[in-house]
């Protein structure tokens, strides 16, 4: 087969089609800041972010990692927290992660001089504009033949990230889900607003949409009334919008009786054309549950911690094992179970891009 370049490599898998070789999408966030030598509070503060860097820790993972699927910018979970009245808590040491030191929403009675701040542009709030200003740096360098996704969270984890934190949005779902629907309705927004305006600067393929309340946070009735809906909404505008596909990496063991249904849930009324599940779904299980099944490409995940721990071996077994089960016929991408560790030993990352590569090349037969 002829080489493709990594935006054909790509949409090849969207397509559920054998791509030349199978593509590898990090999902680099903080990893990136450490790989160009910074610490956090060189890159972000409460109120701002620099750019030109949030810019280079895509560039410089690009050209250490060969990648295939890149996001256009460094980004943490937070955007919106500051301009709605929380803090937030950004490390000063080596592999640490911004989070929220308070959310806007400590009590339920805040949330009504809350929502009169919103809803927030991000082309305005200056953390979030930074990451647009760096997609359109990095489409600017490399997005002709190199795909660049956006990335966001649905509702119930963009309020839960944004507004309120997991146990307090958790009971709101259980105590009051009129409440609660208020606050999901407000992050799905949010949502929306900052995917869209990725695509405006810059971002050309698929939607990354990352939930991580699933069936781990909640059982899976709640999952189909509190995550359902608002994956949706999201993955109708990015294809009306953008014409681009929505890939859901949602939190969760869906290989259960009562939580696998929730697959098909998500492929006909999400309307989810792909799936980025974590490591408790193993290339087998992926391949003959959802590829096989549903005809809808998936993401063979290593665990995070595992990228870390295991010698080059045991992760060139792991991916050429499961490549071998699951790769034939294509619709197969490779991903970390989650945002890729912040301190992966640089040995491990190439070791698991190239034996990607290596075995994931077609034809390819068990």
């Amino acid at each position: 087969m002829a080489e493709m370049t990594k935006k054909e490599r790509v949409n090849a898998v969207l397509e559920g089609k054998e791509p030349d070789k199978v593509p590898v999408f990090p999902f680099i966030l903080t990893q990136g800041v450490y790989e160009c030598g910074w610490k956090l509070p060189d890159i972000t503060t409460q109120t701002d972010s620099d750019a030109e860097k949030c810019a280079q820790t895509v560039i410089k993972t690009l050209e250490e990692y060969d990648y295939d699927l890149a996001l256009g910018s460094y980004m943490d979970c937070f955007y919106g927290v500051v301009p709605l009245g929380g803090t937030l808590h950004i490390p000063d040491k080596f592999g640490g992660v911004v989070s929220a030191a308070q959310y806007p929403v400590v009590n339920r009675s805040d949330w009504t001089q809350v929502k009169k701040k919103l809803p927030l542009d991000p082309w305005k709030e200056p953390r979030m504009a930074a990451t647009l200003k760096a997609t359109k740096m990095v489409s600017d360098q490399i997005g002709k033949d190199t795909p660049i996704a956006a990335l966001w969270w649905p509702g119930p984890t963009a309020a839960m990230l944004m507004l309120r934190g997991p146990e307090p949005i958790i009971m709101d779902m259980i105590e009051e889900p009129d409440f609660a629907t208020e606050l999901l309705q407000a992050g799905n927004q949010f949502a929306i607003d900052y995917i869209r305006a990725q695509y405006q600067a810059g971002a050309n393929s698929v939607c990354i949409l990352g939930d991580v309340v699933g069936v781990e946070l909640i059982p899976p009735d709640m999952c189909e009334r509190f995550v359902l809906p608002y994956v949706a909404e999201i993955a109708d505008m990015v294809m009306k919008e953008f014409g681009q596909k929505t890939w859901l990496h949602v939190h969760g063991n869906f290989t259960k009786p009562d939580t696998y249904p929730l697959i098909e849930k998500f492929i006909k009324e999400g309307h989810v054309h792909g799936f980025y599940l974590d490591e408790k779904h193993s290339a087998q299980w992926l391949k003959d549950n959802i590829i096989d099944k549903y005809h809808v490409p998936v993401s063979i995940s290593i665990h995070g911690p595992n990228l870390n721990s295991w010698s080059l071996d045991e992760i060139d077994n792991f991916v050429k094992d499961g490549l071998a089960y699951a790769a034939p016929g294509g619709g197969v991408m490779v991903t970390p179970s989650c945002e890729i560790p912040s301190d992966v030993p640089k040995e491990n990352f190439h070791k698991w891009v190239d034996s990607t590569h290596k075995y994931g090349t077609y034809p390819i037969s068990r």
